[in-house]
């Protein structure tokens, strides 16, 4: 058997890896020069535990998240090896609830305490390897005194304390690329870009462009794995986007302080159009604050060719702009002055997600995240895969699928 994964962002790769894994072939698809460097690479690497996506009162999107979050580790380590216990993991999040919240201190207190439950039901059906972290500690509300010490109480009215993490994605993308490279039964097809796929009923034509050869091959199943080219290649095959959809660009930055900073937390802003600090280490940090981050929202079938870079003065005004929104909040945020950092990068990565409107509005499709996952149309298989955090469950649940059909 031989199949077609298109796209090499984490999700394609975890696809590869598992396919391989079982004595597949794969043909790995992807039009840039390396895998796993867009949009997989440019994220806060959070390992999802749902509790961000407390708008969603069905808990659809925390069950899926936490599933995802359970399965992540064994799957990167029947993968990757040893090389999962090398990855930096941040210090467990602080959960911060805005003045502006779109839900209440009450509100988020309960989403979490839902989580909690959720986690340990999980917990019961499923071995724990949380990054040597265990998901299942209940979240807690810090005094008045522990809010005031880390952040600026006239803007918060409540934080919590989880046992969610995150992991240098930049890092996860090195050791994943270097499992694919060493796999025999992984053709990684760089530079290529997918033009079209045709679903028969003994298998999928992929049609691609390498500068200016074009190929068309045959497989014996086909998976879309790409992200901002994902719906324009399935309507090639014949599959039409359900419901609305948005596509939005958003920059964050990735700091080096020059010294160690035991005092800045990992903390995420809820709920609405605010920001994450994530520290990996005592001295590297991704940082965002989405009112000037968020550059561009599209909802066409592929978005448009959005600057991955800007010009120095762009650079300057969004790089200021994230620290300042930040540092209201988080004080020691100021300790990112000029001369205490030795390198930040300002850097950029597409989101998808089903829904019309922006996060600022309550009823936005966009706090929702669970009608997501593998979709299949005979040979012919589409993931959305929603959060990085899912992408191994969903490779997993793929492979089974098509191992199944052979």
């Amino acid at each position: 058997m031989r199949v077609a994964v298109l796209g090499a962002g984490l999700q394609g790769a975890c696809v590869a890896m598992e396919l391989a894994s079982r004595g597949i072939k794969v043909d790995l698809y992807e039009k840039n020069e390396l895998c796993v460097t867009q949009a997989s690479a440019q994220n806060e690497g959070k390992i999802h535990l749902g509790y961000v996506y407390a708008n969603d009162r069905s808990l659809r999107t925390a069950r899926k998240m936490i599933e995802g979050a359970f399965a992540f580790t064994p799957l990167m380590r029947r993968w990757i090896g040893n090389a999962v216990d090398t990855l930096p993991v941040s210090k467990p999040f602080y959960y911060a609830v805005h003045k502006a919240s779109l839900l209440t201190v009450d509100e988020v207190e309960s989403h979490l305490a839902s989580c909690h439950a959720i986690a340990l039901e999980n917990r019961r059906n499923t071995k724990t390897d949380y990054f040597g972290f265990d998901p299942c500690v209940r979240p807690a509300r810090l005094s008045d005194s522990e809010c005031d010490s880390l952040l600026n109480t006239r803007l918060v009215s409540a934080v919590f304390r989880t046992p969610e993490i995150a992991i240098d994605p930049e890092l996860l993308a090195t050791a994943v690329r270097a499992r694919l490279s060493a796999d025999s039964r992984i053709r990684c097809r760089l530079g290529t870009l997918v033009q079209s796929a045709e679903a028969m009923a003994d298998g999928v034509w992929i049609e691609s462009l390498n500068g200016s050869e074009r190929t068309r091959q045959k497989y014996d199943h086909a998976v879309n794995c790409l992200w901002a080219e994902r719906l324009r290649v399935d309507q090639t095959a014949g599959v039409e986007p359900a419901r609305p959809w948005i596509y939005r660009i958003k920059y964050n930055l990735r700091l080096r302080s020059v010294r160690q900073s035991q005092t800045i937390p990992s903390v995420t802003i809820v709920l609405g159009p605010f920001g994450d600090i994530v520290g990996y280490d005592p001295k590297s940090f991704y940082l965002s604050w989405y009112p000037v981050g968020m550059r561009g929202a599209s909802s066409e079938l592929a978005p448009p060719n959005w600057p991955l870079a800007v010009d120095e003065n762009v650079s300057i005004e969004i790089r200021s702009g994230i620290i300042e929104g930040l540092r209201a909040i988080v004080p020691s945020v100021a300790q990112f002055s000029a001369g205490n950092v030795e390198s930040c990068r300002l850097k950029a990565g597409i989101i998808f997600a089903w829904g019309e409107s922006d996060i600022d509005d309550a009823g936005s499709g966009l706090h929702e995240r669970h009608m997501i996952g593998p979709e299949s149309h005979g040979r012919y298989h589409t993931i959305d895969t929603g959060k990085l955090t899912t992408a191994p469950l969903f490779a997993n649940e793929m492979a089974d699928r098509i191992t199944h059909v052979g």
